[in-house]
Parts: C-alpha cells; structure tokens; sequence
C-alpha cells in the first residue's frame, strides 16, 4: 500500500497596528489561517465618555469564541451575527471577516470600510468596496438598535491560487495608499512582516502629509468637497492624507503537503 498526501493551503499572516483605537484578531491554526477580524471603532464613543475599544474588543473575543460553533459552521456572516448578538458593551465597529477553507477558498463577511484585497503576480485580482450610508460615514455593528446587522454585511469568496498576497486593513490604509504602492511594496518586501511594517508606515506617512493628493482626497473631490472657488481659480485643490487609526494584516497563500490516508493518491 503506498501511502498517499494531500495538499492543504495555508497562511503566513502579519498584522500591523498604529494608534490606539484599533484591535486585530488573527486566528492562525496549524496549517491555516481559520478567521481574521478587523474592527474600526468611532471617534463619537470618546466624546461619550464610553471607552471605544471595549466593543471592539468584546465582539473580537466573542469571534473567536464562536469560532468552533456547529452553528456557525465555518460562515463569516452567521460568525458575525453570534458574535454581535453575544456583545454587550456600549460602542460600534467596522469589522471584516475571512474564513478559509482547506480547499483554498477564502469566505468573506464585510461591515463597513475596511478594505481587502488580493495580490497576484504583481496585480490586484480582488478588492472589497466599502459600505457607505453616505461619504465618509460607513455601515457599523452596533450596541444601538439604529446599527447595522450581520444581514447588511456584504458576503463574497474568492479562490486563492498559490503565492497570492492577502492584504487587509482598516480606512486607515487604504485612505491613505494606492493600489499600485502596495504592489510595489510587496514586491520590494522579503516577507509578510516586512510587508505588513511598510504599508503601515507608509499609510502613516501620508495620512499626515497635507500636500500628498491621496485616495481619500480624491474621493473626496469626486463627492463635491472641495476647496473655495476662489482657490481654484489659483490653481488649488483639495489635497491631503486622512489622519485615522491604521490597521494592516498580510498573508501569503501557500500549499503544505499532509499525510492521508493509506491508498491510492489523492
């Protein structure tokens, strides 16, 4: 009887944080990586006196807890709804949700802005859009009843292929860094860390940078604001990055050979 083996995807995965209002949960299991959650809390929650990372934190915690649920099943959105439903502090969050699959097929639930986006031999083959209620105000889960759900999440997947780079985050990077500067990056890093470390710097960079015309500006313009008519008569624009907590997780896609059972191959 010959022995036989199978090939399972798995992920190297970094995860980058600037700023204080952020948390990142990377489940990384042998040879895969099961679920990843960003979450954005509001600037509105501070001026409440309501601290804004306990929602964060607690709906972070309640997806992991749930992971292994029978109910969940493995399903990025029932993830969410368990998980929100289970959440009791006061507060709000954007959050992202990847699960993948040994087959290689990443599950994705989105609320809000974060962003995810797929890398392929020097491409973007895959992005997420944001979920807006109107120019820079995104879809939340919620401790209000005015909140957004797991319904309102927006549910895709995507098939990896080997050496595909998996780079998310929250507005805060891709707010800040084009599409083509990511690449580059990745390109230039020997590794995820690396990647990971570099995206968030530069992402930083620019969200301070008044001159830098960055994707938020653009969009910006593209909305209506800009500035006074009499500026541009002279020539001037609205320009500028966005000043914002910045989250960054990279992964990398790669096949591992694991023993099977004994027969033919597999």
């Amino acid at each position: 009887m010959q022995k036989s083996s199978r090939s399972r995807f798995s992920l190297q995965v970094v995860g980058k944080i600037l700023y204080l209002q952020q948390a990142v949960l990377v489940e990384y299991l042998e040879l895969q990586m099961v679920c990843q959650v960003i979450l954005l809390s509001t600037d509105r929650w501070a001026e409440k006196d309501v601290n804004p990372a306990l929602f964060s934190r607690e709906l972070m915690r309640n997806s992991s807890n749930f992971l292994d649920d029978d109910e969940v099943n493995r399903d990025p959105q029932i993830l969410l709804m368990k998980a929100h439903a289970a959440t009791s502090s006061v507060g709000s969050a954007t959050v992202i949700i990847a699960v993948l699959e040994k087959t290689g097929t990443l599950k994705i639930a989105s609320v809000g802005d974060c962003g995810l986006k797929i890398i392929r031999k020097g491409q973007v083959v895959f992005s997420i859009y944001p979920q807006e209620h109107y120019f820079d105000c995104p879809y939340q889960l919620s401790s209000e009843a005015a909140g957004q759900t797991y319904q309102d999440a927006l549910v895709c997947s995507v098939n990896l292929l080997e050496g595909d780079t998996i780079v998310s985050g929250s507005d805060g990077l891709f707010d800040n860094i084009f599409d083509q500067e990511i690449i580059s990056i990745i390109s230039e890093s020997p590794g995820v860390d690396e990647t990971a470390k570099a995206l968030a710097e530069l992402a930083r960079k620019h969200s301070v940078d008044v001159t830098f015309d960055s994707p938020y500006s653009i969009e910006a313009r593209s909305r209506g604001f800009d500035v006074p008519w009499w500026k541009k008569l002279l020539g001037a624009k609205l320009t500028g990055g966005k000043m914002d907590d910045i989250t960054v997780v990279v992964a990398r896609m790669n096949t591992v050979a694991v023993p099977g059972a004994e027969g033919g191959s597999i």
